[in-house]
């Protein structure tokens, strides 16, 4: 008589046992896989975020009017004006002296209400309105004016809207167009950027630069740290900026440094 073949009760609880420790054990691997893996894709984000701002801003603020870099840390906002033209100027209505145009070899053709300026050092002047009696380092242009650059220098007749008088000279005789400021604020977690508002807005922040034009350009940012070192006759200006982001339990800090490659 043959005996049935079978498991014991003792093997079968055994068997239960030891895969239900490989099943934990295997569980315990794939979740903590699973949880680096979100930890590196989430700090995969955050970074490509944190590049993206910096870049851009780098790019912007590089190109920046000297001097024209404002900061509000109370609001959490930089702001700067983007250069329109560039120009050498032959002669210069020097106070006392003063007169309505002036002849400069521009990059390019000016644009109706852009203005110019002659030595930068105060941000805060280059938003100002120009005084009734046209003493001031800004002038502001009167008509469009075109200008296709030549093989051989030429230069061509700037007007301006009112008779000026010029309180600086430029030792390289250089004058910068600008038009409308940009700025950058953060606003909760998330970071704005603002174009195309007045110059005339009366502080630096969301709810008076919200005339212009409003764009996200980045979200889970923890805190921001602004700061600007104006130029000088022999040194750039430069900008710090700090980032920190945050999403899921993981942070990322980014520094950045922005050299502006005009000087006064």
């Amino acid at each position: 008589m043959k005996r049935s073949l079978g498991f014991t009760l003792l093997e079968m609880i055994v068997s239960i046992v030891l895969l239900a420790v490989v099943g934990l054990s295997l569980s315990a691997i794939i979740q903590h896989s699973m949880s680096i893996y979100t930890d590196t894709t989430t700090r995969e984000e955050l970074l490509l975020q944190g590049r993206f701002v910096t870049e851009r801003m780098h790019k912007e603020i590089r190109d920046a009017v000297p001097n024209s870099v404002q900061i509000n840390q109370t609001t959490q906002c930089i702001e700067w004006l983007p250069i329109t033209n560039t120009a050498v100027y032959e002669a210069l209505p020097l106070a006392p002296e003063s007169a309505n145009t002036m002849r400069v070899l521009p990059e390019h053709g000016f644009v109706q209400s852009e203005r110019v300026v002659i030595m930068p050092i105060n941000a805060q002047d280059l938003l100002d309105d120009i005084p009734s009696n046209g003493v001031d380092r800004v002038a502001e242009i009167k008509n469009n004016i075109d200008f296709t650059p030549a093989p051989e220098a030429t230069t061509v007749e700037i007007e301006f809207t009112q008779e000026t008088s010029f309180t600086a000279n430029s030792p390289a005789h250089r004058l910068f167009a600008y038009k409308t400021p940009v700025a950058y604020c953060l606003e909760g977690s998330l970071l704005y950027r603002y174009a195309n508002y007045p110059l005339s807005r009366s502080e630096l922040s969301p709810a008076e630069l919200s005339a212009g034009d409003r764009e996200l350009m980045a979200e889970k940012i923890k805190s921001v740290q602004f700061d600007v070192k104006q130029a000088s006759l022999v040194r750039n200006g430069l900008v710090k900026l700090q980032f920190v982001f945050s999403d899921n339990n993981e942070e990322v800090r980014l520094d950045h440094d922005v050299l502006i490659a005009n000087t006064p």
